[in-house]
């Protein structure tokens, strides 16, 4: 697997080829993503659409449209597998951008280490989120996180 650096090259160098393209068809670069998987390696294009419904037929006009791009520029020396997909209805929440987008949402929090007052996941409604702390309102009440506490953040369709 590339190292951790030339991972994030490649996946900002196919962030940069896809998202004006993405845009063109009225959706969003949600998430791009090169990984390895059982001695395969995998590009992942996450889009979306306001509604949030992405179609097949959607996956498919973004891969026909980034796969000659992919090959022109050939920013992946070895041979990998390319996808495109959908957020899907838990969609984690990767970025700042993603967070911002579920302000007063409901979410799943899921935590690296299990608290006394908390468990190591739970729903809560997203309130804030400024200088690297999160903000939720749970069943119990208001409760503040470091950034750094939050293995992962998914959007949930209720509380």
């Amino acid at each position: 697997m590339p190292g951790k650096s030339n991972r994030k090259m490649i996946e900002q160098t196919v962030r940069d080829l896809a998202e004006p393209i993405i845009k063109d068809f009225a959706l969003e670069l949600w998430n791009v993503e090169f990984y390895s998987e059982v001695n395969e390696f995998i590009l992942e294009i996450t889009i979306d659409k306001p509604g949030g419904f992405i179609s097949l037929d959607d996956c498919e006009k973004v891969t026909r449209a980034i796969n000659p791009l992919l090959d022109e520029n050939d920013p992946i020396e070895q041979s990998y597998s390319f996808v495109v997909s959908s957020p899907g209805i838990d969609r984690e929440l990767k970025t700042d951008y993603h967070v911002s987008q579920y302000i007063n949402k409901p979410v799943t929090v899921s935590l690296f280490a299990k608290r006394a007052d908390l468990n190591k996941e739970f729903p809560a409604a997203l309130k804030a989120y400024e200088n690297q702390q999160y903000k939720f309102e749970t069943e119990t009440g208001e409760i503040t996180l470091a950034k750094k506490e939050v293995a992962k953040l998914c959007a949930r369709d209720e509380i």
